[in-house]
Order: structure tokens, then C-alpha cells, then sequence
């Protein structure tokens, strides 16, 4: 679906990625896993458009794309559900999700939640459509986030730290989600700096230590990877 081969990005003498090739595939949860600084959001801005890489290419089924924008991005069909929402907080649940969609701004309101109740038929991920957004909790945003994502219909959906903002209940209720995008045939881009949560939702997981991918694997093997466990977790004698 979605292949990154041999990115690199440099920000004058720091590489951020460096040759980091990466494939996530349809109906399958790659986990971007690693530290601050490790170079996860830069990795996670080239794919949205907002750098370009220096070297390497990105393909989408099978193609090389180039992404100059993230509303190039949105086109190619990859979406964004940032790590802290961006929505507008003076408007309602509706009047965000419509400037997404590019739904008319100025329809009746009663018109225009019909139109998103019709268009959200099968999202599980309950909101108040009418309710305004500064009154919303924070992981109540984060749904309207994923929600706007889900509607443009993604063929990629990156899920840039999502349990940050979210309560062990909520997170619950996200993996139970995830579950369900992969069986749409999305495929999911979970980026995480939590190794219990990454090793519990991937399919697969790429770990990044100062720019560099230096393991990638099933759970299992990233579990027991000693490049791992010495980068991330202490001495390999450490029970973790």
C-alpha cells in the first residue's frame, strides 16, 4: 500500500531519518515506536506533506508520489489524526466536521447535521454532532479528529501519539477501533512511544533511535530484539 524507501531528511548538519525504508500494507497496523527525538514526526510530516524528503521516494501502490502539501496528501488519500487536535473551538462538532469535508459552511444546521448523521452511518465513535468544541473533553476531540479523517475515506490513516490525551477507558475504546479500521482494509500507522501499547495493536513494528530504524519485526521479535531492549528498556537482564 504504503512504501517508504531509503527517506532521508536533514535539517542542517542533524539527520532526523536517515535511509529509513518502511512498507505498510492494507488492513495491517505498522507501530512507529521510538523516543523523542527519535525522528517519528519528521518521518510522519514527509508522508503528510509537510517536508519533502532529501533522499529516497515514497510509493502508494506501487507508485512514487510526491506529497508537497498535506492537502496533496489528502488527495493521495493518506490522513492525519494529529496528536493534539486542530479544530476550531468556537464552532460546533458539525461545523468542524463540514469545513473538512467541504461540506456548504452556511447550510441550515438542522440540514447539515442530517447530511454528517447519513455520512457517519456505521462510525461507532459517538459525538454530540451540535455540541461546541471548547466544551468537549479531550478525548472526545480526538474522536471528532478521527471522525473528520474517517470521512474523507483514507486509504492510509496515521495515528500520531493517540493515547496521549485519552483516559485508560478511552485508549481501551481506540484499540477496539483500530481493530475495526483493519478490517475496513485501512492501513493504520500507530505511532507511539508506549512499547506495552504498540507490542498490544501492531501487526508489525519499526523502531527509530536517533533517526535511524534499527530493528523492525513482529511483537514478538521486537519484544526480545537486544538492539531493543538496550536502546529502549535497560540492560537485556531487566525483566520488562
Amino acid at each position: 500500500m504504503l512504501r517508504l524507501e531509503n527517506i532521508t531528511k536533514r535539517f542542517g548538519p542533524v539527520v532526523a531519518n536517515d535511509r529509513i525504508s518502511l512498507e505498510v500494507r492494507a488492513g495491517e497496523v505498522l507501530a512507529l515506536l521510538g523516543e523523542n527525538g527519535a525522528g517519528k514526526t519528521t518521518l510522519v510530516s514527509l508522508l503528510y506533506g509537510l517536508y519533502a524528503p532529501d533522499e529516497g521516494r515514497i510509493l502508494l501502490e506501487g507508485r512514487p508520489v510526491q506529497i508537497p502539501s498535506p492537502k496533496a496528501a489528502q488527495a493521495l488519500g493518506i490522513a492525519l489524526v494529529p496528536q493534539h487536535p486542530e479544530l476550531i473551538e468556537a464552532h460546533t462538532v458539525a461545523e468542524n466536521l463540514a469545513l473538512g469535508l467541504d461540506l456548504p459552511f452556511l447550510l441550515p444546521r438542522r440540514a447539515l447535521v442530517r447530511r454528517l448523521k447519513a455520512l457517519l452511518a456505521g462510525h461507532p465513535l459517538g459525538v454530540d454532532l451540535e455540541a461546541p468544541v471548547h466544551l468537549l473533553s479531550a478525548g472526545e476531540k480526538q474522536r471528532v479528529e478521527i471522525l473528520r479523517a474517517l470521512l474523507a475515506k483514507p486509504k492510509v490513516l496515521i495515528l500520531d501519539e493517540p493515547t496521549s490525551v485519552l483516559t485508560p477507558q478511552e485508549a481501551e475504546g481506540l484499540f477496539q477501533e483500530i481493530a475495526r479500521y483493519k478490517a475496513m482494509g485501512l492501513a493504520v500507522i500507530f505511532i507511539s512511544h508506549k512499547l506495552d501499547e504498540v507490542l498490544r495493536v501492531a501487526d508489525r513494528i519499526a523502531v527509530l533511535h536517533f533517526g535511524e530504524k534499527i530493528a523492525e519485526g513482529v511483537p514478538d521479535e521486537i519484544r526480545n530484539d537486544p538492539k531493543v531492549i538496550e536502546a529502549y528498556l535497560g540492560p537485556p537482564e531487566e525483566d520488562w
